[in-house]
């Protein structure tokens, strides 16, 4: 089997989107036990100057659908960071699910062929063949943002293992 974005991409986004579901759970039954309101383990951050668990849930569903929309030359989403409570960020990542599944991998795979213009911030733009996109910029956003998500969670006492981050692995 050739690799290609579309057998790279596809099962990665749901073996982790999946996995940051289940982080979802187990913060909201952990909420519940230590009798929080949602937005306590919501609004919490590793340092003063990063951003918060919700945050890191939502830049992480918004990029992956971002770089699905990329890769298959459609027009990208918008996905307002508006979620305030465990079950509408459920809800974020699967519609994003939904989205990055319902995506033709024929499509999907062309975006190895072409450059890549990624706006990084107002001032800079930078262009990345397709390889390269995926596997430097992409994956490493993507597991970045799942990582710190599950760092907040653990820095705050949650019983988490590395086969909770990780989640089912595609046979």
């Amino acid at each position: 089997m050739s690799l290609t974005v579309s057998n790279i991409f596809k099962p990665v986004m749901n073996q982790y989107l999946n996995s940051l579901s289940g982080l979802l759970d187990i913060a909201q039954n952990y909420s519940k036990e230590k009798e929080l309101a949602d937005e306590v383990l919501l609004n919490t951050r590793l340092a003063p100057n990063m951003h918060p668990l919700k945050w890191q849930f939502q830049m992480v569903s918004e990029f992956a659908a971002r770089s699905a929309s990329r890769f298959a030359n459609l027009e990208l989403p918008e996905y307002p960071y508006t979620e305030t409570s465990f079950e509408q960020l459920k809800a974020r990542i699967a519609n994003i699910l939904a989205f990055i599944n319902s995506i033709d991998d024929a499509a999907l795979d062309e975006g190895l062929n072409r450059i890549h213009s990624i706006p990084l911030g107002p001032d800079r733009t930078v262009e990345f063949a397709g390889p390269v996109y995926l596997n430097h910029f992409v994956l490493p956003n993507f597991y970045f943002h799942i990582t710190t998500a599950y760092n907040i969670l653990r820095s705050n006492g949650l019983p988490l293992g590395k086969f909770v981050f990780i989640g089912n692995m595609p046979a």
